[in-house]
């Protein structure tokens, strides 16, 4: 089955809201490397981007987030994670209604 795009979240809060789920299936697959902030804001990104200029952020941070629906609705979301030295995509997506997680990247970032 074909899969397309729905949205894209660069906002971790609004990507939070409604999917939840799906991050605490990537949180568990990635053995807690990621913790997800509930209250990020715009004060939070911009203290981000200091940091990554920096080359100081050690832990994984919420990069953006890509929703795919098929037929049948939802059928995936790629979440991308990165930190100052390191970038993580992990997909979450529906398999015989369950949601199973899978790293596709995690490379250092030169």
């Amino acid at each position: 089955m074909t899969e397309n795009f729905k949205k894209l979240y660069k906002k971790e809060e609004e990507f939070l809201d409604e999917f939840r789920n799906i991050a605490s299936v990537a949180v568990k697959l990635l053995k807690g490397e990621w913790q997800p902030n509930y209250s990020a804001s715009d004060a939070t990104r911009k203290n981000q981007e200091y940091f990554f200029s920096k080359s100081q952020i050690k832990d994984l941070v919420f990069d953006s987030a890509a929703v795919y629906n098929d037929d049948n609705g939802f059928s995936s979301v790629q979440i991308i994670l990165k930190s100052s030295h390191r970038i993580v995509n992990v997909r979450v997506r529906t398999v015989n209604g369950e949601l199973v997680g899978e790293k596709i990247i995690d490379r250092p970032i030169n």
